[in-house]
């Protein structure tokens, strides 16, 4: 009976109940439909409470209200919603702690906040990521991700690689799920210095955040592991004796396009990749041992016969160091529906680039694309038009074409360097003109420079009574120094100054050329704060303005 009364008590009429939802970036909180449960609850116990302890039921009721508190409020913690576990590494690579920082910088993002509920890295796990940052390969181990992501408790792994491509670093990023081992996310990108890097953590973070999340739970798409690279080298190919062999460098080079290719291919959707692990090596191991006693024997019978102990066969066996056999067997060991076969030659120093996806079952061909780049920058640019023939299909040529649309506007607006922009401003001369205002744009075809147009107008004179405009027209050369939270410019030019007066009733006017040096600060891309000194090296004056700036650029 009184029990049948306490669960009717914590029950709320359905008219009374609100759906509460409870945004990502709040912590454990008591809710407001956790709240009303829980103290509609303790009313109804109270009330219960009072009509047996009359009745000399202490004990027992005493017994129930905890036991139904206990149910009430594990039954209100079901609304809390649960965020995914992030373990974030450091990124390996790059000069000194740049790896550290731009991980913790990342890691404070509000996207990653909102989204993911940070996990440490505890003592334990410290052997694991030691050896983590001792990799010098953009591709890292998913094993190695996986054993840290257990280790710390966490449901997904973010983890980095940073190194020189030509004269500008590479920053490579990915999300690896600690249970299926597949690449959820990724984002890569170049830069020049560290503060640029700091300029494009926040798209980076969105871009990752929206990548992993979208990750769907049921339905998921075939997977694709990412076979190990088939070297050809160039004397090999052709047909010489004494083969080239690449150097650690180079080999870097081919790991980094590997893992472009693969984030491009997982961005596009059609494909759950699987990166490395050390299953897929073990497979291409035991391949190339079986290749080895392959060649062994079958020189072994070369030397018979030509000493007569055997006959020449009819035919030679087609020989197949790295075929479809020994990448097949990678996607086998990987579990994986389809795999990726890489695969380049260096012919007079270009690199021909192949990739394939092949079916693990039989070894049929999928989809195939490849090209040929002479720099690691160009191969860069390479991979995502392979990804798009690899994973897009009919629709491939129209992408390519929208990519390279859109890497020349970034080649012109996306380059942090180059201060393209228009704006307004308004300051005085603390002279004739007491109070000018005009329009500025400034272009930057070449980095860390710009020329300056303005068109500027004067009004207000120091001469009681007198009426009083100018125009002047200008342009500036400028030195540009950017820093995250905008830059600095420095520079000189020239313009021709248009001054007149009406003073009782009669007019004057002055033309003048004039030199000016300029310096300013740009905060944020929005404003912009100057001092300009103009002479005609007879006189001298200057100009402090504020203004408003649009910058035009592409992240």
């Amino acid at each position: 009976m009184f029990m049948q009364l306490s669960v009717q008590s914590m029950i709320m009429p359905k008219n009374q109940q609100k759906s509460i939802a409870r945004p990502w970036n709040q912590g454990r909180r008591i809710y407001p439909g956790m709240a009303t449960r829980f103290f509609t609850g303790a009313a109804g116990f109270s009330s219960a409470m009072r009509v047996y302890s009359e009745r000399g039921h202490e004990k027992h009721v005493l017994a129930a209200a905890l036991f139904a508190c206990c149910l009430a409020f594990s039954h209100a913690q079901t609304d809390i919603p649960t965020r995914p576990r992030l373990g974030v590494l450091p990124f390996s690579g790059g000069p000194g702690g740049d790896g550290q920082t731009i991980a913790d910088l990342l890691s404070s993002c509000p996207n990653v906040l909102r989204a993911f509920a940070l996990v440490p890295i505890p003592p334990a796990a410290v052997p694991a990521v030691s050896e983590h940052r001792l990799q010098a390969s953009a591709f890292a181990d998913s094993d190695t991700l996986a054993e840290i992501g257990r280790i710390i408790g966490a449901d997904y792994v973010l983890s980095g690689h940073l190194r020189r491509l030509g004269r500008r670093n590479l920053v490579i990023a990915s999300v690896i799920h600690v249970e299926s081992f597949e690449l959820v996310a990724g984002y890569y990108r170049t830069y020049r210095s560290f503060w640029e890097a700091r300029g494009f953590l926040p798209s980076m973070s969105r871009s990752l955040v929206e990548a992993a999340l979208k990750r769907p739970a049921a339905g998921a798409p075939p997977t694709l592991a990412v076979a190990p690279w088939q070297i050809t080298p160039e004397a090999q190919a052709l047909g010489d004796d004494a083969p080239r062999v690449f150097d650690a460098a180079e080999l870097h080079d081919l790991e980094t396009l590997a893992q472009i290719l693969a984030i491009r291919i997982a961005r596009s959707g059609e494909y759950a990749v699987l990166p490395r692990a050390s299953s897929m090596a073990a497979a291409m191991r035991a391949w190339e041992i079986r290749v080895a006693d392959e060649r062994a024997a079958t020189l072994e019978r070369l030397i018979q016969v030509i000493m007569g102990i055997l006959d020449a066969p009819d035919e030679a066996a087609p020989e197949d160091l790295y075929g479809v056999a020994a990448v097949t067997s990678v996607g086998r060991a990987a579990g994986a529906d389809f795999v990726l076969s890489l695969e380049t030659r260096a012919l007079d120093g270009v690199n021909v680039f192949a990739a394939q996806i092949l079916r693990t079952e039989d070894g049929g061909l999928l989809a195939g694309a490849g090209g040929s780049y002479g720099r690691i920058g160009e191969g860069a640019n390479l991979m995502a038009e392979l990804a798009f023939a690899l994973a897009e299909g009919d629709a491939a040529p129209e992408l390519v074409a929208a990519l390279e649309r859109r890497r020349r506007r970034i080649g012109v607006f996306g380059d942090t360097a180059r201060f393209w922009s228009l704006g307004a401003f308004a300051g005085t001369s603390f002279a004739d003109p007491w109070a000018v205002g005009g329009l500025q744009a400034t272009l930057a075809p070449l980095p860390f420079s710009f020329l300056r147009l303005g068109f500027e107008l004067g009004f207000i004179s120091e001469m009681e009574g007198a009426d009083f405009h100018s125009m002047y027209p200008s342009a500036h050369a400028a030195f540009f120094l950017p820093f995250s939270w905008g830059g600095l410019h420095v520079g000189a030019g020239g313009g021709f100054m248009i001054a007149s007066y009406a003073f009782h009733g009669v007019y004057y006017e002055r033309r003048t050329a004039l030199a000016d040096f300029a310096a300013g600060v740009n905060i944020r891309n929005v404003f912009d704060v100057s001092y300009s000194l103009r002479t005609d090296f007879s006189t001298a004056g200057g100009r402090f303005s504020v203004g408003f700036t649009h910058r035009f650029r592409i992240r």
